[in-house]
């Protein structure tokens, strides 16, 4: 997620969108409410660290008219998150773009796994504007297939806890 190859973050640089189907398939991811009161949007057998984007969807219309819209645009991950979660890109660097939305219009643009999608070029920072674009275009495009705004309020790591 953040060009490192280890060292500086403990992500396990082989999480990869499989990893987060094979988490799908096996019903073990929900969002769940920490100790101290905060919400995380994963919950997994597996500890890995993911970087949300969390805001609202900004518009009149209601999530139930706004899902079919999302829907038709991309694949719905369904056990990943206690909402609905969809894909909305994998990365080349063996990562992926998670789109989490709930009833009440709360939303979060999930990045997990490795990201490097700067490596083709040399400039001291094209890793970091790499990421800038992909976030970019990402919450551009979530917020074109809904018909709304996507507004982000806050970014946090978050760690999906151990579910066990």
């Amino acid at each position: 997620m953040y060009g490192l190859t280890g060292g500086a973050f403990p992500f396990a640089a082989d999480f990869a969108i499989r990893d987060i189907r094979d988490l799908r398939d096996s019903g073990e991811i929900n969002m769940f409410l920490k100790a101290d009161g905060n919400e995380v949007w994963l919950k997994s057998s597996t500890r890995f660290p993911y970087l949300s984007l969390i805001g609202i969807i900004d518009t009149a219309e209601d999530y139930a008219t706004i899902r079919p819209k999302l829907r038709r645009a991309y694949d719905l991950l369904s056990g990943i998150a206690s909402d609905d979660a969809f894909l909305v890109r994998e990365l080349d660097s063996d990562g992926a773009v998670i789109f989490c939305a709930r009833p009440d219009k709360k939303c979060a643009l999930l990045l997990m796994g490795k990201f490097d999608e700067g490596r083709e070029r040399r400039e001291p920072c094209a890793a970091l504007e790499g990421f800038v674009e992909v976030v970019a275009s990402s919450i551009d495009g979530v917020g074109r297939q809904a018909g709304a705004t996507i507004r982000v309020e806050f970014v946090q790591l978050e760690l999906a806890m151990h579910a066990g």
